[in-house]
């Protein structure tokens, strides 16, 4: 039995996973860091190296690696140059498949199940390949680095794709530490490891990421049988934070349960230097309010926002990065949408904005960078006007997102951010 054709939606990465690309990368950057010095008798950088600080989690490494050995001071401009070369070689050499893949492509297109690509690679490149490569073509979507604020290692890649492809069940083949890494913390996506034993990385995948499938050759019986034997069940500590809520909560429970998990993911993953501001109009400024205070007490990097004064200077506040996290029972309220415009079209600062709504196909939805949407909520009054319902489910959803980000936290640690009143003498 074909256990791999239980799943929906296929994902791929790109280089390394799809095509043979890393050494062009490699080379790339040997070519850049020559241009950039206008030395040509440098050691070279080795794939070996290449691996071990252009794949490191934290690009610090890379950073510091070029700096050290080359004394690259402009790591940007260094990068714009390695961007170009590569596009070039890219275009003009023959780049080769990773074996087994084209095979296993056609096995899905011939099942009829779809496929898509999620990369760092920019658009431009992934047109180049388009050219030459037309399997391409057949995939359902292809996201690029122009899709994403965040690089991987940060998920944010894949919490869109599970935002985008609901209820879909979802397989995603990954080559590299900065993917895997990523793909790990998305337990909704089940993650495998496209295996090479020369990847200086190997041993310490196999050994961080435990419940990752292995695979060499896309050999599709042993994905069957390790898929039979995974053990996917995992504890959703989420689940627990919204059960004594059921009753009232039941007909968003499931979407409530995605937003926190994927939400909570995302923050995690954020610069620890950047702000994270909640905000709302009206009543949901005011759970806002409410939900940062709690955020704070649990030593979590937030603070509510005034909308209203945005647009008289309080946008000075943001630095590039910030997150603001906006929420809203219709999703169309004018003073939102006239902030969010500005912030997309003429902010220089880079703010990446969430919205959580309970209504779709909004105006918010266009102008925020990642959109989780609600079902419709029915108010407790007769009239179905009076925020009431709306409020208890937001707020829950606020609350629960700031607990499960810090469900580790101890007694003597929130005792010490809370040392007056009741709750101080417990």
């Amino acid at each position: 039995m074909n256990f791999i054709l239980n799943y929906d939606l296929f994902i791929f990465d790109f280089d390394g996973t799809l095509f043979d690309t890393e050494k062009f990368h490699c080379l790339s950057w040997n070519l850049a860091i020559e241009e950039y010095t206008n030395n040509k008798n440098l050691k070279l950088i080795s794939l070996k190296d290449y691996f071990k600080y252009f794949h490191a989690l934290n690009k610090n490494e890379t950073k510091m690696y070029l700096k050290i050995h080359y004394d690259i001071q402009d790591y940007d401009k260094l990068y714009n140059m390695k961007l170009h070369i590569y596009n070039n070689l890219t275009h003009t050499e023959k780049i080769n498949y990773i074996d087994g893949v084209l095979e296993f492509i056609n096995f899905i297109i011939h099942n009829n199940k779809k496929f898509i690509i999620v990369s760092n690679t920019s658009i431009k490149n992934i047109n180049n390949f388009k050219k030459n490569y037309y399997f391409l073509n057949e995939a359902h979507k292809i996201y690029t680095k122009e899709n994403f604020f965040y690089k991987k290692p940060n998920p944010e890649c894949y919490l869109k794709i599970i935002n985008e492809y609901p209820n879909q069940k979802c397989i995603c083949f990954e080559d590299s530490l900065p993917g895997i890494h990523a793909l790990y913390q998305v337990t909704q996506i089940t993650p495998v490891y496209i295996h090479n034993h020369n990847y200086y990385y190997h041993d310490h995948i196999l050994e961080k990421y435990p419940n990752v499938l292995i695979s060499r050759n896309y050999d599709i019986n042993d994905l069957n049988n390790q898929i039979l034997i995974k053990n996917d069940e995992t504890k959703n500590y989420i689940d627990s934070i919204l059960n004594h809520n059921i009753n009232q909560l039941k007909n968003n429970f499931q979407n409530m349960s995605h937003i926190i998990y994927s939400i909570s993911i995302l923050l995690k993953n954020i610069d620890p230097n950047n702000y994270i501001y909640l905000s709302g109009m009206g009543k949901s400024g005011y759970i806002c309010k409410k939900s940062a205070s709690t955020w704070q007490s649990l030593a979590i990097k937030a603070s509510y926002i005034d909308l209203p004064n945005l647009p008289h200077g309080d946008f000075g506040i943001f630095r590039d990065g910030d997150i603001l996290l906006l929420i809203s029972n219709g999703g169309n309220t004018t003073e939102i949408i006239y902030i969010l415009k500005y912030i997309k079209e003429t902010l220089k600062t880079k703010i990446n904005v969430i919205s959580i709504i309970a209504n779709k196909n909004t105006e918010m939805e266009k102008y925020s960078n990642m959109t989780y949407i609600l079902e419709n909520i029915i108010e407790a009054d007769n009239i179905n006007m009076t925020p009431s319902t709306s409020s208890l489910i937001f707020m829950s959803l606020l609350d629960a997102i700031s607990i499960n980000i810090r469900h580790d936290i101890t007694k003597d640690e929130f005792k010490n951010y809370h040392p007056s009143g009741s709750l101080g003498k417990r």
